[in-house]
């Protein structure tokens, strides 16, 4: 992934854009963050489309927040 000087000013001074999906358990009103955070919105919709096809999880809807600290590659899905 190439990234422009701009890009990389930006990603320094507020940090650089992640998502994450928010599920909720079927049958029950216990809404919660899923544990995998997305390095890019096309990855987080992947897993929308993954959780849609189970029976135990609904999708509620993806947020996207801005982290100064570097993630490790193992913990950031892409």
């Amino acid at each position: 992934m190439y990234s422009t000087v701009l890009k990389e000013i930006m990603a320094f001074l507020l940090g650089r854009k992640y998502y994450a999906n928010i599920i909720a358990t079927r049958g029950t009103t216990k809404q919660e963050i899923c544990s995998y955070i997305f390095a890019t919105k096309e990855a987080a919709e992947r897993h929308r489309d993954e959780i849609e096809t189970t029976l135990s999880f609904r999708y509620i809807e993806t947020i996207s927040f801005r982290s100064r600290k570097v993630s490790l590659e193992a913990t950031v899905k892409s």
